[in-house]
């Protein structure tokens, strides 16, 4: 693991010599440098925001200077560019298509309408109009301003069910409340006046205003995107079990995203009613959502930049295909009408672009970018080394206050007390503590838990303890239930039965994110990584949810980065990473949380021998440096041997063996689970399983 080894023992005990004045000090600091950072990163954000202003702006003012319909196309420009931004904020970064937000626009397109509109039409269009409606008439900037408040309020309360959605369920039913939203506009006519066109609304909406709106709607987007809110909802995007996981509540992220791209769209939605005039429910509905879509699929919908440019070329292919289904004559020919051109074209741009970029032309690319790896660059490396000094001068002073620590004795743990035995299970013997050695309580404790899928007893009245500055191992042959079990541990399972304590507090009916945020972090069997976020991202993900919740814990991701070696490939997406660079980030993500007990599952899976041995060191290293306990399952046993202070045996869902690795070697139980038994009974006297350092 690079770094691992040599960072891990020169910082080893580093945990033990700090006391609770230096944690916190280094947790003052650690904190003090990622507001530092995160007011950089959004002060670059907010740059390339202005900078994509000025070139919108430009076009905009630039074809509206030629006056007459070029006017009215640049408006329009503008209005489905605060459209597709908003719908950008939410699609883009949790990665649920959402088909509801041009609803959204059409709410708030009747609510300005019906608020602003003469008392005299509505006398005659809506003349029973309820809650007195008839009789009202705001101005029409107030009346636009009430109307996303509203519907933001609206999108809030159905976003409560949507954020609990994820993939295909989510989109489907945006899908049928795009449906119902449309059934009620054309239904409800004492209202909205029915199907027909609810006429009489102020028409305000000029270019001034449609740029004005554009510069929020970019501002917004690229300041969520870049904030640590919007990059924990792209990781939900990108992998929930890992993100619930690394301690991201999921619901409650999406869910903001939601409600403020809801209100981005509510925003186009007052813009297009005060520029039509007239407006009807089948504006707001498919051929409104195909051209929407098309825009943020053709640019790239995981990018701002990308939205705009979509919009931008949508526009262009649109007003292309208007003018040639009109049936013009092109140098002299007569071009017959082609009705439903303009369609057919977005349609296939949806197609021939998903097929050939999925990601769109721009990806997630900003335009901020360049600028953004350049000054972030030196920023986060000289920030780094700024943070690790800062954090040792702020520990050092807390230190030197203090009594000085005692030497560790051999065999304790990182914070100085003696590790205890766990104790003997069937087929061991128990070995004798220390006579001095005072038991701690187990960090981690499992009793009993038994986990039924169907009738099939995957876990079975498994219990296993695992303590601070411990690593224990978890083996078994395939199929024994070693990884259920710590799916149940971290929350992904709901155990049958059983129970399960961190330091006291009980697990038992907790959420993956929360028991995370408790200090259990995790890798995984098959590397979950948030693959289209670079290793910065990814680390800086877990560190947030430390801050936030674990603060005497928590490091900078800088910090981490140095730690494991990784500078030079921090702004490169995981995704693209060699898989044996891939585990060791899953690794550093999961060190980033702080955790008070570690997870492994599989680390060494692929690894040849002498990469295995490097990870022994780095486990121990690990260990070493955060204190915490490791829990560990893999199938190379010399791995698990060498590193492992105590190991349990896993098989058929039972803990059948526990002890030291040389007593659980010889275990006749053991040698049977692995090798087997004629007639599945174990043998007199059974083989011991190959010793360390055998082939």
């Amino acid at each position: 693991m690079s770094g691992v080894p040599e960072q891990g023992e020169a910082l080893a005990g580093r945990g033990a010599a700090l006391g609770p004045a230096a944690g916190a000090a280094r947790a003052s600091a650690c904190a003090a440098e990622e507001r530092r950072v995160q007011r950089r990163e959004l002060l670059v954000a907010f740059g390339g925001s202005v900078g994509l202003f000025v070139i919108v702006a430009a076009i905009a003012l630039g074809y509206a200077a030629l006056g007459g319909s070029q006017e009215n196309t640049a408006i329009v420009l503008l209005m489905n560019m605060v459209l597709v931004i908003g719908l950008q904020i939410f699609s883009g970064n949790s990665g649920v298509l959402s088909l509801a937000h041009v609803s959204f626009a059409g709410i708030a397109a009747y609510i300005s309408a019906i608020l602003s509109a003469p008392t005299l039409v509505k006398g005659t269009t809506i003349p029973d109009a309820p809650f007195g409606l008839a009789g009202v008439e705001l101005p029409a900037p107030l009346a636009m301003i009430v109307a996303v408040v509203v519907t933001t309020l609206i999108a809030a309360v159905i976003g409560l069910a949507i954020a609990r959605l994820s993939g295909i369920s989510a989109t489907i039913v945006t899908l049928a409340l795009m449906l119902v939203v449309f059934a009620v506009l054309t239904n409800w006519k004492s209202l909205t006046g029915g199907a027909e066109a609810f006429y009489g609304i102020p028409v305000t909406t000029n270019v001034w205003w449609g740029l004005g709106a554009v510069f929020v709607a970019l501002v917004v987007a690229r300041l969520f995107k870049a904030s640590r809110l919007g990059l924990r909802v792209q990781s939900t995007r990108e992998d929930e079990v890992a993100a619930s996981s690394s301690g991201v509540q999921v619901v409650r992220s999406r869910f903001w995203s939601w409600v403020l791209s809801s209100a981005v769209c509510a925003m186009a939605g007052v813009l297009i009613a005060h520029f039509l005039g007239a407006i009807s429910p089948s504006g707001f509905y498919f051929t409104l959502l195909f051209l929407t879509l098309a825009m943020l699929v053709l640019g790239g919908e995981y990018g701002v930049t990308g939205a705009v440019v979509g919009t931008v070329l949508m526009t262009i292919v649109s007003e292309a295909t208007r003018y040639l289904g009109d049936g013009p004559v092109i140098f002299g020919v007569d071009i017959p009408p082609l009705a439903g051109l303009s369609q057919l074209v977005q349609g296939a741009i949806i197609i021939v672009v998903m097929i050939w970029r999925p990601f769109g032309l721009l990806g997630d690319r900003e335009l901020d970018g360049l600028l953004s790896r350049r000054l972030l660059r030196g920023a986060r490396s000289a920030g780094g080394r700024v943070a690790t000094a800062s954090m040792e001068t702020a520990a050092a002073g807390a230190t030197a206050t203090a009594e000085p620590a005692p030497e560790t004795p051999a065999g304790a743990t990182a914070t100085g007390e003696a590790v205890p035995e766990a104790p003997a299970g069937p087929g061991t013997a128990a070995a004798a503590p220390a006579a001095d050695a005072a038991p701690a309580a187990a960090a981690l404790t499992v009793r009993g838990a038994s986990m039924h899928f169907a009738g099939l007893a995957a876990l079975n009245d498994a219990s296993l303890e695992v303590h601070s500055g411990q690593v224990v191992g978890l083996i078994g042959p395939n199929g024994a239930g070693k990884t259920t079990l710590l799916n149940v541990i971290s929350g992904l399972y709901a155990p049958t039965a059983g129970e399960m304590t961190l330091n006291g507090v009980s697990l038992n009916g907790l959420r993956p994110y929360q028991i995370a945020r408790l200090g259990i972090a995790r890798t995984f069997q098959t590397t979950r990584l948030f693959r289209e976020l670079t290793v910065r991202q990814n680390l800086e993900v877990a560190a947030s949810v430390a801050r936030g919740h674990r603060p005497q814990a928590a490091r900078s991701a800088a910090e981490i980065l140095s730690q494991f070696g990784f500078e030079e490939i921090a702004d490169t997406k995981a995704g693209v990473l060699p898989y044996g660079v891939q585990r060791e980030v899953e690794v550093a993500r999961a060190v980033a949380l702080g955790p008070g007990i570690l997870l492994l599952d599989e680390p060494a899976a692929g690894l040849n021998d002498a990469e295995s041995m490097e990870l022994v060191s780095a486990v121990r290293g690990i260990r070493d440096r955060e204190g915490c306990g490791i829990l560990l399952i893999d199938h190379d046993l010399h791995f698990v041997m060498a590193l492992c202070e105590y190991i349990y045996v896993l098989d058929a869902g039972r803990i059948i063996c526990r002890g030291a690795p040389e007593e659980v070697q010889r275990d006749p139980l053991v040698v049977a689970a692995y090798l087997g038994t004629r007639g599945g009974e174990a043998p007199a006297t059974a083989p011991t399983m190959p010793a360390l350092g055998e082939a």
